[in-house]
């Protein structure tokens, strides 16, 4: 093969998985994948790209090796790779938990965990995380933590700084709390596997396996995307779903809710009134 085109293959190639975040190392349970619209079983090796989004079930577990070294552990919850943008003053990957427990080891340029209140940003250390989607716990394992309050805009208000072994928490709209150990309660219900090092299986994943769909995404699944601050995001990402009847009938009644959607399902409501008084003669 000529040289050139050699080349073009592998620019091309490095282009196709340029959005690539991490790969999968560890799968425990049945967890999915929603990539744009589309479900998939989750199997180790799987390539994660930004706009993901893995569920699982309580006491399921899926392990991440993010790009840059950082490893992530959840269970029990949600997880979506918020995509990068232009305007982005870190490199730190940012990570939307709704719920779940999180394990993180991280290493610059860090990662961010988003709940519904706030950011936890470690930029190189250990951290285990906790939300139900009103509360937010931290336990600073090593290393050092920046928890940011987050206005329902998405907006920071403020910021803390902590350090090696304390625990933060914060309820949904109060202020964040330290503590110079972690309460009985969240060391109880702690997965237990969070007290041991996170082992490294990036290595044994060189080839990248080959994901089965299991369904397209239903109005009930998208619902909670849809009620957050990043509703225009999904709204645009969930639009061609309209093409299904069944996913139509279960959005009209909040189609109000949905500007794009309302206008393209019933555009009669947005058509200028027409004139039906007729001409008057001169």
């Amino acid at each position: 093969m000529l040289p050139w085109l050699l080349l073009a293959l592998a620019l091309f190639a490095g282009t196709a998985r340029g959005d690539e975040t991490g790969v999968v190392t560890l799968v425990d349970g049945t967890p999915r994948l929603l990539r744009a619209t589309t479900w998939y079983k989750l199997v180790p090796g799987a390539r994660l790209q930004e706009a993901d989004i893995v569920e699982m079930r309580e006491r399921e577990q899926v392990q991440v090796e993010l790009a840059g070294g950082s490893i992530v552990n959840l269970v029990g919850g949600t997880l979506y790779i918020m995509p990068t943008t232009p305007k982005a003053t870190s490199r730190a990957m940012t990570l939307v938990i709704p719920r779940g427990w999180v394990k993180v080891v991280a290493k610059a340029p860090g990662v961010r965990f988003r709940a519904a209140s706030a950011e936890v940003g470690i930029a190189a250390g250990t951290a285990v995380v906790q939300t139900d989607g009103t509360r937010l716990e931290t336990f600073v394992e090593s290393g050092s933590v920046r928890f940011t309050t987050l206005a329902p805009s998405g907006a920071p208000q403020g910021a803390h700084d902590a350090k090696q072994d304390e625990y933060w928490s914060k309820s949904a709209s109060g202020a964040f709390v330290p503590s110079a150990r972690p309460p009985k309660t969240f060391v109880d219900a702690m997965p237990r596997h969070f007290a041991d090092p996170l082992p490294s299986f990036a290595s044994k994943y060189v080839s990248r396996p080959r994901l089965a769909a299991d369904g397209e995404v239903s109005y009930p699944e998208a619902q909670p995307w849809l009620a957050g601050r990043d509703r225009p995001v999904f709204e645009r990402r969930f639009a061609s779903r309209l093409a299904d009847p069944a996913f139509r009938q279960a959005v009209e009644p909040d189609v109000a809710r949905y500007p794009s959607w309302n206008r393209r399902l019933h555009p009669e409501r947005y058509a200028p009134p027409v004139n039906t008084k007729p001409p008057t003669s001169p």
